[in-house]
């Protein structure tokens, strides 16, 4: 590194060390909890130390505080009768913060009329300026979760900044999913055991289909999703140009950070689901994705499994739904990671995909392979004549096996055409139903 460089890192840490820092202090009392998570994970993003007096908070709600970076200022017995607004005042100062704004639970803070008011040296304790709480669009973020304790706090908040509503549809979680949900007070529906996050985005849409939101996101609870990207996922659908959206974490000029075999494993998925559904998309296993009132209504899942996000696509499709996809960024460092391992993930997808091809693309799913049995049979069957012609002998086993490969790829060819009429001839009962 050189002298100049080095001269310009020093100049930026004193500036920065010179630079006041300011607190946000907290009274919660128990009552406002969803605003109180929500202030915290907001004062901590403009770069302020937030202190909470916990009075009235329980456990898990104090544990979730301190996630979102927050610092309880836990009161002992004898100071139990001191205002609650002098303790925040003297834990700043212990804390050599420059000044602290005060506020109770369920205010919406003005953050940038705090740091201004907070910047007069004759001012260390201000009441925290506030600003009119500005009604989000008419969204409703789904959020399917299988223990998923780690990241679902800080997501349900970060979503809640742009939705009207947050429902996690916990998925028969062992750890604390659902207690933490509650704490956001996030709307929670719960399966008794895991059924799969199929089955999960069946109870988001029946919930969905009760509702009368214009616009519907879903996104995983990991943390892997950006909740702050909701609203570029969400603007074709809420500007009417398309009813399903993907985000994709692959399209140009998209960064994304996917390890190397996880993007081989889903751009073979992504090819099997251009073969079950004839539309390709950058990025058909993203499960970061948006839908119109239309979709919602039309758009059927039967699988329970990890298949889902390949099926609704083909669904989408066969629906006559507008598909599009927005570029989106995704993190997968210091993230907890998938439930299942890859590869067992990675093949149940493909194997769910494949039953797509059969039943929706019979000829293709049995054609194919039987024209290429039948050729082999064939040209092994020709080589056998040919070798008897030249040389005068019988290879029996060659002529076996041509004759196998050759019935077995007529079969497999008859098989198509007679379910690839029945599948035409269903498709058009439906539309005249």
């Amino acid at each position: 590194m050189s002298q100049g460089s080095t001269d310009q890192l020093e100049r930026d840490a004193v500036k920065k060390a010179q630079s006041p820092h300011f607190g946000i202090g907290i009274i919660a009392t128990g009552e406002h909890n969803e605003a109180l998570f929500r202030t915290v994970l907001r004062a901590t993003r403009a770069d302020f130390t937030t202190l909470v007096v916990p009075d009235g908070l329980d456990t898990e709600a104090k544990q979730l505080v301190r996630q979102l970076g927050g610092t309880v200022v836990e009161t002992i017995e004898r100071q139990g009768e001191e205002n609650p607004r002098q303790l925040l005042v003297d834990a700043a100062e212990s804390r050599s913060l420059d000044g602290i704004a005060l506020c109770e639970a369920g205010d919406e803070i003005d953050f940038e009329a705090c740091q201004d008011a907070l910047v007069s040296p004759s001012t260390y304790a201000i009441t925290a300026p506030t600003q009119p709480n500005e009604s989000s669009t008419e969204r409703l973020v789904g959020i399917p979760a299988y223990n998923e304790s780690v990241g679902i706090g800080s997501t349900i908040l970060a979503a809640q900044q742009v939705a009207d509503e947050v429902v996690v549809i916990d998925d028969g979680s062992s750890d604390n999913t659902v207690a933490i949900a509650r704490e956001t007070e996030a709307t929670v529906l719960e399966h008794e055991e895991n059924k799969g996050k199929g089955y999960a985005l069946q109870t988001f849409l029946t919930y969905a289909r009760t509702t009368e939101y214009e616009t519907f996101v879903i996104l995983d609870g990991d943390g892997q999703h950006l909740p702050t990207e909701i609203p570029a996922v969400a603007e074709p659908v809420e500007e009417e140009e398309a009813d399903l959206v993907v985000g994709s974490r692959y399209l140009e000029d998209s960064p994304t950070e996917t390890p190397f075999h996880r993007r081989f494993g889903q751009q073979v998925l992504d090819v099997l689901t251009l073969g079950s559904s004839g539309r390709k998309l950058s990025d058909t296993q993203s499960g970061f994705r948006a839908f119109s009132p239309t979709a919602v209504d039309r758009l059927s899942i039967r699988t329970d499994g990890m298949g889902v996000e390949s099926e609704m696509i083909g669904n989408a499709i066969e629906n006559d739904l507008e598909i599009e996809e927005v570029p989106i960024d995704v993190r997968y460092e210091g993230i907890d990671g998938q439930t299942f391992n890859p590869l067992r993930h990675g093949l149940s997808v493909a194997t769910f995909i494949l039953k797509m091809i059969r039943d929706r693309h019979p000829l293709m799913f049995f054609g194919l392979p039987g024209i290429m049995f039948t050729v082999a049979g064939i040209a092994l069957g020709v080589d056998a004549v040919l070798l008897y012609n030249s040389q005068g002998a019988f290879a029996a086993g060659q002529t076996l096996v041509s004759i196998f490969l050759t019935i077995i790829g007529v079969l497999g060819v008859f098989c198509g055409l007679v379910l690839n009429r029945m599948s035409n001839m269903i498709s058009e009962l439906k539309e005249v139903r």
